[in-house]
């Protein structure tokens, strides 16, 4: 198959499929190499599963170290977004039941 523009490019993709932040013409176009292509995909995928060991082996100890105290913040901050959503339920039945009854208002007005 003849590479052309069109044959390409796949619609609407925005970077390229190996993950890089570059976009499909730079990463994926018809000049790239598979053999470079799978190099740049296994370095990639080399530094993500470093930084998610790194991660987890900070998690554990953050966890440790704060693990009581986040749970204190975890409480206190469920509780307040728990009265917030309370106070938004309340506020949306209360504009739907002015709706209902400005609906029954006007449409009483309107059949006279």
């Amino acid at each position: 198959m003849e590479c052309t523009a069109e044959s390409c490019k796949i619609e609407g993709m925005q970077s390229c499929a190996c993950g890089s932040d570059k976009s499909y013409e730079q990463c994926c176009g018809c000049d790239t190499d598979p053999i470079e292509h799978a190099m740049a995909a296994w370095h990639k995928a080399f530094f993500a599963a470093h930084h998610e060991a790194l991660t987890e082996r900070m998690r554990k100890r953050i966890e440790t170290a704060y693990g009581p105290t986040l749970d204190k913040s975890a409480d206190a901050v469920f509780e307040a977004v728990g009265k917030v959503w309370s106070s938004m339920l309340t506020q949306s039945e209360a504009k739907k039941e002015l709706a209902s009854k400005l609906q029954k208002i006007f449409s009483e007005t309107s059949r006279r």
